[in-house]
């Protein structure tokens, strides 16, 4: 075993400083504004719905308009121009601005279509929207796929999936997802379950230094505001204003989250950050 010490020390120690190094500024930001531009998917079937079915929108084709909701948004939210007014007090000195702006892409992608908007039927729905809507350029544009399914990013960076249900109805689950789409996880642990037994293995923390430790995400219903919190570790608060919990509360990043997604456009995808004029 002794052999094998210094090893493990190394490769811990690499660990840390990584970590460490994920929350402090990369000395290429020099603050600008990051433009992100957006290219989103409906993927509809004929399926309708009506008020008992609890979904807001008819149908799961959904307006433009629904869209750019959700859009300005996501917009207000990542450039701290939202309402703040819910955080609690010993949390808004750590309140963090990632600057960054989403547009929807400035050119048309399919013929007759919104500009940035493409909008593809299927019987089904289907489960894997990317076979019915392809990618376009991962590497240039966040790609926002909108049909009857969970939210769900992939964190290699490639799409974001969102039920039509939720869009332009001041969930804010775009920015969550774009949260992790820039890397960053539940606030709570490196797990997308808020089930206390799957939990239970995990390491409570996600890697952020100025997050507060919980057990499990706030309130999965996201029904009333404050949440009935049962989730945060003895002896501490939970932030569960945070955009990256469960909660209807949820309206804030914290600096280290907003340092880690400026990073990691730096790191990964630098195009968007040089595109981005100071």
């Amino acid at each position: 075993m002794k052999y094998y010490q210094p090893i493990i020390l190394s490769i811990l120690l690499l660990f840390i400083s990584n970590l460490a190094l994920s929350q402090t500024k990369n000395s290429l930001d020099d603050g600008r504004t990051i433009n992100i531009p957006v290219v989103f998917h409906i993927i509809y079937s004929n399926k309708t719905y009506t008020v008992s079915d609890g979904k807001p929108h008819q149908n799961e084709n959904i307006h433009d308009e629904a869209i750019l909701r959700e859009l300005k948004d996501l917009n207000l939210d990542f450039r701290m121009k939202n309402d703040l007014s819910f955080v609690e007090e010993e949390f808004k000195n750590i309140i963090g601005n990632p600057n960054i702006n989403f547009h929807i892409a400035d050119t048309i992608l399919q013929e007759g279509g919104s500009k940035g908007i493409i909008r593809k039927f299927h019987p089904t729905g289907t489960k894997f929207m990317t076979n019915v809507s392809p990618l376009v350029q991962k590497d240039k544009y966040l790609n926002v796929y909108i049909g009857n399914k969970g939210n769900v990013t992939n964190l290699n960076g490639d799409w974001i999936n969102l039920n039509f249900s939720q869009i332009g109805e001041n969930t804010h689950v775009l920015t969550h997802e774009a949260g992790h789409w820039l890397g960053l996880y539940h606030i709570w642990a490196k797990v997308g379950s808020c089930s206390r037994f799957k939990n239970f293995f995990a390491k409570k923390d996600d890697g952020i230094d100025d997050t507060p430790p919980q057990k499990r995400c706030s309130d999965l219903s996201r029904k009333s505001c404050p949440p009935k919190n049962r989730a945060v570790k003895k002896g501490t608060k939970a932030n569960w204003n945070n955009f990256m919990d469960y909660s209807t509360c949820r309206c804030m990043f914290t600096q280290k989250q907003a340092i880690k997604m400026r990073n990691n456009i730096i790191e990964k995808r630098l195009k968007l950050f040089n595109s981005s004029s100071l």
